[in-house]
């Protein structure tokens, strides 16, 4: 049976490889030469939150790393971890061979839920002896958050579709519910987001997160408020009486607690002294990509507020593989090629949002994509092997108690204090 390592790098892998169908589209889409593509009843952005980003944020770096910061064996369901990736993986396969949108959407949050409820009986009943619910890492606590909202939101979403089934309308149904999701969304992809960034933060500043408990109570309202946020984008469809000032007061429910956290990443910053490796980079570009997305909210009356969460999303991913990818395989990445990585993606995002510079963005981001495979492959073959705590004293959770790349068996002797400890 797989631990828990081993299905996180199933996530991971499958996220990857959706990344690459993902971009590959990016292009002709952006041409309008796919819009009558077989499988279109899915878009490429909804392509990328549903099989690249969550699935790497939360079924890959959950998978792997939660059961590490609270040194705790595994998840607490095995077997179940390893079905939610096979469901998830199965939907990915159906939504490419353009099978059944519907249908692999249900699957897909079928997937996920058990994915969640996972993470947090994790959370609740593996911790290490003398690791409270006090003692979590933010890390940990943003992808307990996650789940908890995941709860919330996905039966909601599998209700609409298994309407749309019974009914026969999947194909508009299908739609339609991408379209409703894209509120809670964008909680689902900054909250396991941040607490990325909280990890990288701490560690390339060298000193503890400044401001621990307001960020850990602006996640909560992430979270909350975040599974309320189903209508933002619908009353031009039949919500008109709705009270007007709503979408205001559910931007800002999101933004708030975001505004927080850049505070504390601030201050914390100011108050170390930050070294910026490959890893800290992405979290700077993560930080540019949330102070940019209010800023072209009002620009251009909130429409494409959106694009930018996926990409800030996919910079904490990137600072995430970055950052652990030596644990995860033994080897060290090649940092001239993580720095010019950095540059095209961030590049390419900035290039999309100029008026005519959409094509140059998406080759930019293309050819980083092929930048990041070559990075991978570097890093896997690991030539140069990494010490257990290859970033020094600023990294102080669990894992780096560990050696590189992490045992298969961690913390196989390490008592379990559960709820009471």
């Amino acid at each position: 049976m797989s631990g828990h390592k081993a299905v996180g790098t199933f996530y991971l892998v499958m996220a990857v490889l959706a990344g690459l169908v993902g971009g590959s589209l990016a292009l002709p889409l952006r041409a309008g030469q796919a819009a009558g593509g077989a499988w279109m009843a899915i878009d490429h952005g909804a392509l990328m939150v549903l099989f690249c980003a969550l699935p790497a944020l939360v079924g890959g770096f959950g998978s792997w790393f939660v059961p590490l910061l609270l040194g705790a064996p595994d998840m607490a369901f095995r077997r179940l971890n390893l079905a939610c990736w096979a469901g998830i993986a199965a939907s990915f396969g159906l939504v490419v061979a353009g099978v059944s949108t519907a249908g692999a959407m249900m699957l897909w949050c079928v997937a996920m839920l058990g994915l969640a409820i996972n993470i947090v009986a994790t959370a609740l009943n593996m911790r290490g002896r003398g690791v409270g619910l006090g003692d979590m890492p933010l890390f940990v606590w943003a992808q307990v958050l996650t789940a908890m909202m995941m709860v919330i939101v996905l039966p909601v979403l599998a209700a609409a579709l298994t309407r749309g089934l019974l009914a026969g309308a999947a194909v508009d149904v299908a739609a339609r519910a991408l379209r409703v999701f894209s509120g809670p969304e964008v909680g689902l992809l900054l909250l396991p987001a941040a607490g990325v960034i909280c990890q990288l933060v701490e560690t390339f500043s060298g000193v503890a997160l400044c401001l621990r408990r307001p960020v850990l109570g602006a996640m909560v309202v992430l979270s909350v408020g975040g599974a309320s946020v189903w209508v933002h984008d619908l009353f031009a469809t039949g919500l008109a009486a709705q009270p007007a000032a709503r979408p205001l007061v559910e931007q800002a429910v999101m933004a708030l607690p975001m505004l927080v956290l850049l505070v504390a990443w601030g201050r914390t910053i100011l108050a170390g002294r930050p070294v910026f490796r490959v890893p800290m980079l992405w979290a700077v570009a993560f930080m540019a990509m949330l102070v940019a997305a209010p800023l072209q909210a009002l620009a251009v009356g909130g429409s494409d507020a959106h694009a930018l969460v996926l990409p800030a999303a996919l910079f904490a991913a990137f600072g995430g593989f970055y950052y652990w990818i030596g644990k995860m395989a033994g080897g060290a990445y090649p940092e001239g090629a993580g720095r010019f990585h950095v540059a095209l993606a961030v590049g390419g995002s900035i290039a999309g949002l100029v008026p005519g510079g959409m094509m140059a963005g998406v080759a930019m981001q293309g050819l980083s994509m092929v930048v990041f495979v070559a990075v991978l492959g570097v890093a896997l073959l690991g030539r140069r092997h990494v010490a257990g705590n290859y970033w020094g004293t600023g990294a102080r959770t669990l894992e780096w108690t560990l050696p590189s790349p992490a045992p298969r068996d961690s913390f196989a002797g390490f008592m379990v204090g559960g709820a009471g400890a």
